[in-house]
């Protein structure tokens, strides 16, 4: 169980970065197209680029139309919760009691949004701007992981409940 907690430090700690990073890449993003700070467009106004803060050097690049900036963005959000999402997960995994309800609270939360955000998102955008074949493998891969976490929740739930009982003879 050692070995758990060491490697559950260490992807805790590159998920939750990981998501800083994606909520921080979002709310420059969202800043730089809402008001125009850091924000380059080309002779043609069909391309952008988000610049980091202060600077003129190009940080995200993206297509100039609101379907495709709608898109970028939610992907961007999206994102920062599912690295959050996964970076809670594996903090059930420091702890000193395995199978816990926070641990399933946590499961509950990824599975669901696995499996209803990403399709929601699709569903959203694709009236604005054409979904290609790889968010559509995205929405399936997601739904994937959605399920194995649903699994997962489920074993957790059992846990407690072989736990409760174990708790009950002692």
């Amino acid at each position: 169980m050692k070995t758990v907690r060491i490697v559950s430090r260490l992807l805790f700690i590159i998920t939750r970065i990981t998501s800083l990073g994606y909520l921080f890449a979002f709310a420059l993003s969202s800043i730089a197209l809402g008001t125009g700070w850091s924000l380059n467009l080309n002779e043609q106004e069909t391309r952008f680029e988000v610049c980091y803060p202060f600077t003129h050097y190009p940080f995200l690049l993206g297509e100039y139309n609101a379907g495709y900036i709608i898109g970028f963005l939610c992907l961007l959000g999206l994102y920062a919760l599912f690295f959050f999402l996964v970076s809670n997960i594996f903090y059930v995994f420091l702890q000193p009691k395995l199978f816990t309800t926070y641990g399933i609270r946590q499961l509950k939360r990824f599975y669901q949004s696995n499996m209803l955000l990403p399709l929601t998102a699709s569903l959203v955008i694709s009236p604005f701007y054409s979904i290609d074949k790889v968010v559509g493998i995205l929405v399936i891969l997601h739904a994937i992981l959605g399920v194995f976490a649903y699994f997962i929740a489920a074993i957790f739930e059992q846990g407690i409940k072989l736990q409760n009982d174990q708790d009950l003879i002692i």
